[in-house]
């Protein structure tokens, strides 16, 4: 047994290290992205930790600080942080919309998720997000307005890091002639303050041209150019570009990037973004997805029914957000990729095609919500699993009023013919049920699975909780 003298010697020294982790926002010192890498810095061309060693930032982009701003607080940034991996929030602030200059509006908005982001210990960028303005110079005022109010309010925290301008786009947009001035000016703003954040600056034609930049490269100090690419959409050539860049001595960033193409919608891009993602993982280039928004388009990774504090089943999370979850933990196997327990109380949410069935709110398995199929009904999902194998369907499910002769079974469709995957029991209570299909099932543009009634009089059969679990091909 200690002391007493002993027990407030501990005392003390628990209270002093409680309020030094307080002073620097972070809620654990050594267990968060921030209390093990301190501040930032840029060494040759690699963004480095507080030791001088190469770090790789993970994270996520709150699509707009307005209209995100749900999503901007300590829940949902520990809920990235703990179980996706994230290390990172952009917080993107559009200067432009519809010809009108909102940036003003969104500053509380962006000081409420550094705040968020330093209480949790990630690291945060301050996007100065000019894609509608397309020119920088167009609120280069502003903008150095801007970031000395934020590099006042945050040149002691090692949280931060500036992009001063996301995206310069447009024919007269060119480096040696618009961005680098405009960077010259934004950075010696920044650099009076600020001596040492990170600092990033996007590149021309929609930050794409870092190699333009590093044949031309500013005269500053931890300075990085961004990088940003749509796996539908960008390929080699802009990987190129970046490997050129960096053989130039030029550290990149890629502060956007999506699954999909350039819209932001269509279908998701699975074997595209895996060669992004494997190349900036050997580079050791960091990135943010775009985005952390329930917004009705394929990049998003929420659906509308995720709670704003960050409280999420893998149903509240769309296809591109089970897939981004599964890149920013390095995971490959186990992966859930598609989920739905129906709590959108509509099949739209989850892609289903259907015939004739329902949707319940009595006694779910979880939730509030089921499909309910009767007589002749079915729910079909398809999914391209290229480049995955080991599929397997997992659901829960239970049956009522069934007599000799209904039936209820899941089927698959190997891009020619259904087959039949199981005809299910009847079962009084939820059981929840995984079925292992046959290698054929993946690697495959043409799956699809289906759950089908095929039932007399007033039987029924509940389906809820549905995902699909794969491995990806090494």
């Amino acid at each position: 047994m200690k002391s007493p003298k002993s027990r407030n010697h501990l005392l003390i020294a628990t209270t002093v290290l409680l309020l030094f982790c307080l002073w620097l926002g972070l809620t654990s010192c050594a267990g968060t992205p921030v209390g093990q890498n301190g501040r930032l810095q840029v060494i040759g061309n690699m963004l480095c930790n507080k030791q001088g060693e190469p770090i790789q930032l993970r994270g996520m982009i709150l699509y707009d600080v307005l209209w995100g701003g749900d999503y901007i607080n300590t829940g949902t940034f520990s809920r990235l942080r703990d179980h996706w991996g994230c290390t990172l929030i952009r917080a993107a602030l559009y200067t432009e919309k519809d010809g009108h200059f909102r940036a003003p509006e969104g500053i509380p908005k962006m000081k409420e998720a550094v705040a968020a982001a330093v209480d949790t210990g990630l690291y945060i960028i301050i996007d100065w997000h000019i894609l509608y303005d397309g020119n920088p110079i167009k609120y280069k005022d502003q903008a150095i307005e801007f970031f000395r109010e934020m590099a006042g309010l945050y040149k002691d925290v090692p949280n931060v890091l500036y992009e001063i301008c996301s995206e310069p786009n447009g024919d007269d947009v060119t480096w040696a002639g618009v961005v680098k001035p405009y960077a010259r000016e934004v950075i010696t703003a920044i650099r009076e303050i600020d001596p040492h954040n990170v600092i990033l600056v996007g590149t021309p034609f929609w930050s794409q041209w870092v190699d333009t930049a590093a044949d031309d490269p500013l005269q500053f100090t931890n300075i990085m150019y961004t990088c940003h690419f749509y796996a539908g959409s960008h390929y080699g050539d802009l990987r190129d570009r970046i490997t050129a860049a960096m053989d130039k001595n030029a550290a990149v960033f890629v502060t956007e990037w999506g699954s999909t193409d350039h819209t932001g919608n269509g279908i998701l891009y699975p074997e595209e973004t895996y060669t992004w993602v494997d190349f900036m993982n050997e580079q050791q280039i960091s990135w943010a997805n775009w985005s952390l928004s329930s917004r009705p388009e394929t990049s998003a990774v929420l659906k509308t029914t995720a709670a704003p504090d960050g409280d999420w089943k893998d149903s509240d999370l769309t296809e591109s957000g089970l897939f981004v979850r599964s890149l920013m933990r390095g995971q490959n196997t186990d992966m859930v990729l598609f989920a739905d327990s129906f709590e959108s109380a509509n099949f739209i949410a989850g892609g289903w095609e259907t015939e004739n069935p329902g949707i319940d709110h009595k006694n779910a398995s979880d939730g509030e919500t089921f499909a309910l199929l009767n007589g002749h009904s079915s729910l079909t999902k398809r999914f391209a699993t290229i480049p995955f194998t080991n599929i397997r369907v997992r659901f829960g499910y239970r049956t009522g009023d069934t007599v000799s002769g209904d039936i209820f079974r899941v089927e698959w469709f190997d891009g020619e013919t259904w087959k039949a995957a199981k005809t299910l029991a009847p079962s009084n209570n939820w059981s929840t049920v995984t079925l292992e299909l046959p290698p054929e099932a993946g690697n495959n543009y043409d799956f699809a699975v289906r759950f089908v009634s095929d039932f007399h009089g007033t039987a029924t059969a509940g389906l809820d909780d549905v995902a699909l679990i794969m491995d990806r091909i090494e």
